[in-house]
């Protein structure tokens, strides 16, 4: 067994109930942040912050299942694997002398040693390999500026097809007529379906004119395109065609 699997069974057999309460108090509680917003959901008469609450229901759900199949492998670690190691090693057989008596050798005259013979080769013709006058140049998609229906609910910052790396500052303006409350969305994709959206950050209850809308964290992301979309929704529950914009996330 390598030593530092052995080290992590180690581990695992001393430290398996501390480990146990650990998982089980972090699965309580998602289990309780699972049923506030199944709660919320239920209760709510918005389809955006219904949209929102089953998002939180879905990713404890997620954490939850991840938690039980960590307790799994411990489980797995501590009681099939982990006697193993208190296991003495097996003894190394000892060969004892019998009564036959040892075979005696007999010398062998050595084989001739064969000279190689040096042969002159002819040397083989160097070919040539053309050199490429020019290399292929991959085109780089144009950045520029998100088309937004409402010039009261636009982002502006950043732009369509726009690298981005780290914090991410969205900058634009929500402040539409009888303004309830604004969000960012983001999806994977450049033409995302409604199912898979979810909320970065938080809703914003503050109208903005020409400023910082929230702040979106790529590295939670693997790399690839995804949309961010702004939706501005009013007193009644209704809001114009959000602002969309794509952008592509690197490392």
């Amino acid at each position: 067994m390598a030593p530092a699997v052995q080290r992590v069974l180690q581990f695992a057999v001393e430290y398996q109930w501390w480990l146990y309460g650990l998982l089980g108090l972090l699965l309580l509680f998602y289990l309780r942040r699972a049923i506030v917003a199944r709660q919320e959901g239920l209760r709510s008469i918005f389809k955006l912050e219904q949209e929102q609450a089953r998002g939180r229901y879905s990713r404890s759900v997620v954490v939850m299942l991840v938690l039980l199949g960590v307790a799994a492998i411990v489980f797995g670690l501590t009681n099939f694997l982990g006697p193993a190691l208190s296991r003495p090693p097996e003894p190394t057989p000892k060969v004892t002398g019998g009564p036959l008596s040892e075979p005696t050798l007999t010398s062998t005259p050595p084989l001739p040693t064969i000279t190689p013979t040096a042969t002159a080769t002819k040397p083989l013709p160097t070919r040539l390999v053309p050199t490429p006058t020019s290399l292929a140049v991959t085109p780089t998609p144009l950045v520029r500026p998100a088309a937004c229906a409402d010039p009261n609910a636009r982002l502006t910052s950043p732009g369509v097809n726009q690298a981005v790396r780290g914090s991410v500052q969205l900058r634009g303006t929500a402040n539409i007529a009888d303004f309830q409350y604004y969000k960012i969305e983001v999806a994977a994709g450049a033409e995302p379906v409604d199912q898979v959206w979810s909320v970065v950050g938080e809703l914003h209850y503050t109208p903005l004119d020409s400023g910082v809308l929230e702040t979106f964290n790529s590295d939670a992301y693997p790399p690839g395109i995804y949309t961010l979309r702004l939706v501005v929704v009013n007193k009644t529950g209704n809001y114009p065609e959000p602002c969309r914009v794509t952008v592509a996330v690197q490392r």
